[in-house]
Formats: C-alpha cells, structure tokens, sequence
C-alpha cells in the first residue's frame, strides 16, 4: 500500500509548487506596485483641492483609497464616480489629472514581469513551459489582490459609492494583465538561464 498522494493528471508536485510560487509571486506584484504608486502620488493627493475639499466636508476619502484608484487606473480600470439623479460618471485619473504622470502605467507592467520571473526561478522553471506556467501562477495572487481592491477601495458618498470599476478590476486588472505580463516574464526568465 502506498502513501504517496495520488495526483491527477498535470498537478505534479512541480507544477503545483511553479503556481504557488506564482500566486505568492502575483501578490507580491500587487503590493510593491501599490507601494510604488503610494510613494510616487500620496503627496500629490494629499495636498490637492479636491482633498481638501473632501475633507472639509466630512468625507471618509482617504489618502490610501485614492491611491487605490490610481493604482488600479494605472491597468486601465475607471473610477466610477456617482452624479446628479442617480447617474454615474467613469475616469481614469491617470488621463483625467495632470498631476499624475502616465510614468504610472509603467507601474503595474514592470511588478508582473518581475513577478512572473521570480515565480519560474523559485519554481524550478527548466522549460520556457514551466516558466510560462509558474508566470501565469501570478494570476492567483492578483486576482485576489483586484477583488479586494474592489471592496477596499470603495467609499460611500450618501447613498452612492466611488469605487473602481467591478468588472474591468477583476476581468482586466485581476486575469488579463498578471496572465500576460506574468507569463512572459516567466518564459523570459526560464529562456534567460
């Protein structure tokens, strides 16, 4: 009688240690590119009018959750905003605010493909199929990152919300970007060595 675990098919031990080191990986990403965007705009959110404003009138807008929405800009995801008789209105600060430099962009694309690198040279990645799989393992961790940025970065104004969008948080913030950028990483990284 054997003890070891029996496995289906294309979850070898390797495999599922490439798409562990990848979520980790991805959530690392989305922590150290929210970081970066904190430092490179806090101050700028801190000190604009519109902060001021807010906070004068007793808004609950923190510092943190701006940047949230800037962050998630920064993967091309608008900010819904509500308007007058129950409308809505959408922007992507990065474009909408002068202020902020499109450098941003750059944010999210750099953390992936470091990420996606990093999870095939911890997985073991010996093919550029291992690096792409142990890569697009960064799609767990951030995933889960954009869906509770979508919680995290809401605030209620009365009886509406300004939060990121929904969909484009998880569908392009949460799968697109991490299963491209992770997975190229990861193939460039394993290709590289």
């Amino acid at each position: 009688m054997s003890t070891t675990p029996e496995s289906t098919p294309g979850s070898t031990p390797s495999t599922l240690r490439s798409v562990g080191s990848g979520g980790v990986a991805g959530l690392g990403a989305a922590l150290f590119g929210y970081l970066v965007t904190y430092l490179l705009t806090s101050s700028t959110i801190e000190n604009s009018t519109a902060s001021q404003v807010l906070e004068a009138l007793g808004s609950d807008v923190s510092t943190w959750r701006v940047v949230g929405w800037v962050f998630m800009s920064a993967h091309g995801v608008t900010t819904r905003f509500p308007g007058l008789f129950g409308t809505t209105s959408s922007a992507n600060l990065i474009e909408g605010v002068e202020a902020f430099s499109p450098v941003l962009y750059v944010v999210p694309v750099v953390a992936l493909l470091a990420a996606g690198a990093l999870a095939a040279v911890v997985g073991g990645a010996s093919s550029t199929r291992d690096g792409a799989l142990a890569g697009a393992g960064t799609t767990v961790g951030y995933l889960v990152s954009a869906l509770a940025g979508i919680a995290l970065f809401t605030v209620s104004v009365g009886d509406a919300a300004v939060s990121p969008d929904p969909v484009t948080s998880a569908l392009l913030a949460g799968v697109a970007y991490p299963a491209v950028l992770g997975t190229v990483g990861g193939v460039a990284a394993t290709a590289l060595r």
